[in-house]
């Protein structure tokens, strides 16, 4: 398992982590879920890779596909980070809580990584690289639902900050 997704192609693990940080960093108001949408994914993916000279190049011509405006950290992790549980001090119950240390932003992925060959899979494997983001997706849906994952949550986040 490379970055969440269920591989054991590193690379292929790194170009379902550049899309899938692209889709879920969307604005959900502009680029919406449709029936169709995750064909339009397919072919945005394969459009930019055929056409990008670098992975920079890709993310930067796939963010306008996909109605990304800009990247959130939060979906930008490469790291899950550690599971620990704490103890509720309103209940004593014990929660599962995600201690996830610093913010990353696919820096050093991008520096230490072959642009090539992960633009090969994204441009040649294109369905694969779909499916590896669909699969996590599904995988984290419980989670959603529990509320362990929030969409909101990085952008209050990022605006204390600013």
């Amino acid at each position: 398992m490379y970055y969440g997704f269920e591989t054991s192609d590193e690379n292929a693990g790194i170009a379902a982590l550049l899309v899938y940080g692209v889709y879920r960093s969307r604005d959900v108001k502009r680029f919406k879920i449709t029936p169709d949408m995750w064909g339009t994914i397919e072919r945005a993916v394969k459009s930019s890779a055929k056409r990008a000279l670098d992975l920079h190049d890709f993310i930067e011509k796939l963010k306008p596909k996909l109605m990304c405006s800009a990247l959130k950290p939060r979906w930008m992790d490469t790291n899950p980070g550690t599971i620990t549980m704490v103890q509720n001090p309103e209940t004593g119950e014990l929660i599962q809580k995600t201690d996830s240390g610093r913010r990353q932003f696919w820096v050093e992925i991008l520096e230490e990584i072959d642009h090539r060959p992960v633009l090969d899979i994204l441009y040649q494997k294109t369905s694969w690289v779909i499916a590896l983001v669909r699969d996590r997706l599904e995988r984290e849906k419980p989670l959603e639902q529990s509320g362990l994952i929030k969409e909101d949550e990085e952008e209050i986040v990022d605006a204390e900050l600013a």
